[in-house]
């Protein structure tokens, strides 16, 4: 018997486990904007670099990322685990007394 009939090969999802140091601030975590999706691919690319070449990253409108690597196999990242949503403080821009 070969030992390719003993062993089965793990799949990328299974030998991977995509993560992030850091979340993205959105404006609206349950409706990402096309930047904000690009932002948070760009986040886990930056914070994965093992990931193959042909690793295929889907951000959802909420958020969920969608990891599908070259072999078919595929990871889910929940929203919460990679999106928050901005502060007030991030949302406006400070101004200086007397502007209006």
């Amino acid at each position: 018997i070969t030992g390719d009939k003993l062993v089965e090969e793990k799949t990328s999802a299974e030998k991977l486990d995509p993560t992030v140091k850091a979340k993205t601030k959105v404006d609206d975590p349950t409706k990402l904007t096309d930047d904000e999706k690009k932002e948070v691919e760009d986040n886990i690319r930056d914070n994965n670099p093992g990931l193959p070449e042909e690793t295929k990253i889907d951000v959802g409108d909420n958020g969920d990322v969608t990891v599908t690597y070259p072999d078919g196999s595929k990871d889910t990242i929940p929203g919460d685990k990679v999106v928050e949503g901005k502060s007030d403080a991030d949302k406006n821009e400070p101004k200086e007394p007397g502007d209006k």
